[in-house]
């Protein structure tokens, strides 16, 4: 449950960092996902992203709207979802706020509440440089997230890290 709380946290946070356009950020979130079969789409909406810095404190939410994201147009391939100017230092995880999820299989949409939202911390460890941008992509497992109940569905997000890059 934990590793699948990270999983989601991870992609969330790539998700929901609709940070600043700007071409000068030391810090790039981005965001992938592995094929599943049956699936057509997997909508996620991210409304908050968050980044721990080592002391424990967490920065400003780095999103300014509520997002939402096919993860399965992230299949085998990797999406900029965010960019960022942090302050140089050492960030330990990832905070994705999820407040929507919807999944269509065989051309039925299954509404799934998140009430209230979902919180996801991601572990992860970088560090921001002053001089040079680091590359956080991570990776949402949605055939692990998609929990077929009943005559329904329920998210158990699975988010790990896939790679960090300077």
């Amino acid at each position: 449950m934990k590793k699948t709380i990270l999983v989601l946290t991870g992609i969330l946070l790539i998700i929901q960092f609709g940070c600043s356009p700007k071409s000068s950020s030391n810090f790039e979130l981005y965001l992938t996902d592995a094929p599943l079969e049956g699936l057509e789409h997997f909508y996620v909406t991210i409304s908050q992203i968050y980044l721990r810095l080592e002391d424990g404190t967490w920065t400003d939410n780095l999103l300014s709207e509520p997002k939402t994201y096919d993860l399965l147009l992230l299949r085998n391939r990797e999406e900029k979802v965010c960019q960022a100017d942090l302050p140089p230092g050492t960030y330990t995880g990832i905070k994705l706020v999820l407040t929507n999820a919807e999944i269509v299989v065989n051309g039925r949409s299954f509404q799934i509440s998140i009430n209230p939202p979902l919180t996801i911390t991601v572990p992860v460890n970088f560090t921001v440089l002053e001089d040079g941008t680091v590359k956080v992509t991570l990776d949402f497992d949605a055939a692990q997230s998609a929990v077929q109940e009943g005559s329904g569905y329920r998210l158990v997000p699975s988010i790990v890290v896939k790679r960090i890059s300077y």
